[in-house]
Parts: C-alpha cells; structure tokens; sequence
C-alpha cells in the first residue's frame, strides 16, 4: 500500500515494452486546494487525473511557446527596424542567398491575369509548375 502525504499526488504507471507512450512521473507536489480542484475537474470531466493534468501541461507548454515565437518575432522587428536601409537590403540579400544555397538557378518569369478567374484555372493546373 502507498501512502502519500497530503497535497502530493503519486501516479503509477504501468507501461509496457520499449515503445510506450507515456512517461511515468512518480509525484509531483501540489497545494492541497489545487489538488482537490485536480479531482474537482477529473470527477468533472470523467476522466483520470492524470489526463487532466497532460492537458493542461500541454495547453501551458504551447501558451509558453506561442510567447517566445511573438516575443523572438517582435525582437527581430526591432532589430531589423534599428537598422538602416542599406544594412535592411545587405541583411535580405545574405538570407536570400542562405535560403537559396544549394539550390539550381531558377529563371525569372511572370505572370499576368486578367481576372481572379484566370489565376485560380492557372493556379489549378498547376501554376508555375505546369509551364
């Protein structure tokens, strides 16, 4: 029999082979009042503990990345706008030449519609691909 102290939650997992989908963590330590709206929301959703708390720490983790990305997005705006206009046009020549390392020389062309009907036939069949 496990005993846990109060506030601690203890899951046991019981997975088996190599390939398993879960990672087993055998405590975590929560507040009592956080603990009792844990089974509050599992008794609720009818479901373990365990998935409620996967869910949130899912839900938390994609909150913390989508925070980076538009704070790294808003920095490199800054960055970019400190600079002056012959540093901005070096610095997309430099990253065009770096997206573009390795790749076959495409030659230039353009495209001319008279309507949005002839570019979505045009995109249809396949746009630039289909000549």
């Amino acid at each position: 029999m496990i005993r846990a102290r109060p506030g601690v939650l203890l899951a046991i997992i019981n997975q088996q082979g190599p390939m398993a989908a879960t990672t087993v963590i055998t405590s975590i330590s929560l507040p009592v009042k956080l603990r009792r709206r844990l089974d509050q929301e599992a008794k609720r959703q009818r479901r373990a503990r365990s998935f409620v708390v996967a869910e949130a720490v899912e839900e938390y983790l994609g909150r913390r990345e989508r925070q980076a990305f538009t704070e790294g997005r808003e920095r490199t705006l800054r960055e970019g706008l400190a600079l002056s206009p012959d540093e901005r046009l070096a610095l997309s020549e430099g990253l065009w030449l770096e997206l573009t390392l390795g790749s076959s020389p495409v030659a230039p062309w353009t495209a001319a519609f008279d309507t949005f009907d002839d570019y979505e036939q045009w995109r249809r069949r396949g746009g630039a691909r289909a000549g």
